[in-house]
């Protein structure tokens, strides 16, 4: 550790980790002389210690060390801060080293033993990264809670610790699906929701999970937090949840492992029309299995995917869910109703009872049940509550 009076209070901070007490010793004399503020550790466990308390302009730390790994520590170190750029050494590079140190997000690879001031140049042009990757963190952080852009993540050790935080806030809602004719439920839709800001919705937070492969991990938690809170589910009563098409071939719909199998005869599957046609066909692959099983499926936002009635071919679902952008401003637009129309005749045909979702105002309900769509969710009837609220009509 080194004297902090022998630098300038406003120095940028580096901590330096490295098993090689000479190089501890030369590489913290260069950067203090360089005007920098340095700390030093002899093991990653040792920088971890310090990171949980100290806020870092840069971390260069040596890639082989005995108790963690250069790549390990950067995993770890993504815990207690998400932009301090890092910077590995090593002196016995391999390629699989150099891919790891890039996807976990190092800044840099650096080949010991390292040039003076290429490393000087290395460490201030990082530190200056640092505190941009910082700024701009914060501004879209602020934007994402509104809901204005999804959240970038620049390196898979950064979203895999907020990916993880995330899956352990997840809790679940409930939004009542229900008759109004008959003034009677149908069932519940479960809804996702987590603590975690970076994600305004469930769709980013599915695209950012889905961008290391971590989609099944996200549906299997999802799933197993429905089953955790059903227990009041009232009697006849459908729970509809949402499903990849690819859940069914990962273990996640059938099989000892699934954990929405013991309930299945209570459970509608949603499917979105929007999935890729080679999702839905694999999908259909299983769904001989899966209404075996008793579980029923249902073609989710109707009429704004690519799939057109080979969904309904494929598949044929027990409910079909019109999606809200159909019938926004149903009761003023006489062409929104035409579609709307069509759309109702068509699942007549076919048997399969029709849910408007999305029902926002009475002129959309009035308007849907002239049509002769009986079945409505929305925020009209019952917002998605922790329990299974009571609509109201």
């Amino acid at each position: 550790m080194t004297n902090p009076s022998a630098v300038s209070p406003n120095a940028r901070r580096v901590l330096v980790i490295d098993d090689e007490l000479a190089v501890l010793r030369v590489v913290g004399l260069l950067l203090e002389r360089n005007g920098f503020s340095v700390d030093t550790a002899s093991s990653a466990p040792e920088g971890l210690e310090l990171l949980k308390t100290r806020r870092y302009h840069v971390v260069l730390s040596d890639i082989i060390m005995p108790e963690l790994s250069g790549v390990e520590f950067l995993r770890e170190m993504r815990r207690y801060d998400m932009d301090v750029p890092v910077i590995l050494m090593t002196a016995g590079p391999t390629l699989d080293s150099a891919l790891d140190a890039i996807a976990y997000g190092a800044q840099q690879y650096l080949l010991k033993p390292v040039e003076p001031d290429a490393l000087v140049q290395s460490v201030g042009r990082a530190a200056a990264l640092g505190e941009l990757a910082r700024l701009k963190r914060s501004a879209l952080a602020s934007a994402a809670k509104t809901g204005i852009e999804p959240m970038p993540f620049g390196d898979r050790a950064t979203l895999e610790v907020i990916l993880k935080r995330a899956f352990d806030s997840i809790t679940v809602v409930f939004q009542p699906i229900v008759s109004v004719k008959n003034r009677t439920v149908l069932g519940y839709e479960a809804f996702m929701r987590c603590d975690e800001g970076l994600f305004a919705n469930y769709a980013q937070l599915l695209a950012a999970s889905e961008r290391i492969g971590w989609r099944t991990t996200l549906a299997r938690t999802l799933f197993h937090r429905i089953g955790e809170s059903i227990g009041d589910l009232p009697e006849q009563a459908l729970l509809f949840v949402n499903m990849h098409p690819l859940d069914a071939q990962e273990g996640l719909i059938l099989g000892p492992e699934a954990p929405l199998e013991p309930i299945a005869g209570s459970v509608v599957l949603d499917v979105s029309e929007r999935c890729p046609s080679d999702h839905l066909w694999a999908l259909a692959r299983e769904a001989e299995l899966i209404r075996g099983a008793g579980y029923r499926i249902a073609i989710d936002d109707l009429g704004t995917g690519p799939s057109g009635l080979a969904a309904f071919t494929r598949l044929s679902p027990a409910f079909a869910k019109l999606d809200r952008s159909l019938f926004i401003g149903l009761d003023r637009d006489p062409a929104c109703a035409q579609v709307v129309r069509a759309m109702t005749a068509l699942c007549k045909e076919l048997n399969t009872p029709l849910i408007a979702e999305g029902v926002e105002t009475v002129g959309e309900r009035d308007a849907l049940a002239a049509i002769g769509i009986d079945l409505m969710q929305g925020n009209i009837f019952s917002k998605p509550a922790k329990g299974f609220n009571a609509p109201s009509f």
